[in-house]
């Protein structure tokens, strides 16, 4: 069996990225715009052609891209984890 990460191409709206991540909306979109989070995807595609006609603004994020996210958040702590001194490495 192969174990192998395959990369998910898939949509994944705001509710889901919420309760992924438990971050809020704000904090998202902050995140966003500082660089530290992945950008979003806007669903058209395109911009509008009239600037007064309907404009569909659902967007998403790419679920492989908020995984890797997650996952480099966990390797962050871990990788602080180890410098940490536990009581069996403290010198008295």
């Amino acid at each position: 069996m192969d174990t192998k990460h395959t990369p998910q191409k898939r949509f994944i709206r705001l509710p889901e990225v919420l309760s992924r991540t438990g971050y809020g909306r704000t904090t998202i979109y902050r995140k966003m715009e500082d660089g530290s989070f992945p950008s979003s995807v806007k669903l058209d595609g395109r911009p509008p052609k009239n600037p007064e006609a309907f404009d569909s603004r659902a967007i998403a994020w790419i679920e492989d891209e908020v995984e890797q996210w997650i996952k480099s958040r966990i390797e962050e702590r871990d990788s602080s984890l180890i410098d940490i001194p536990t009581e069996e490495n403290i010198v008295r």
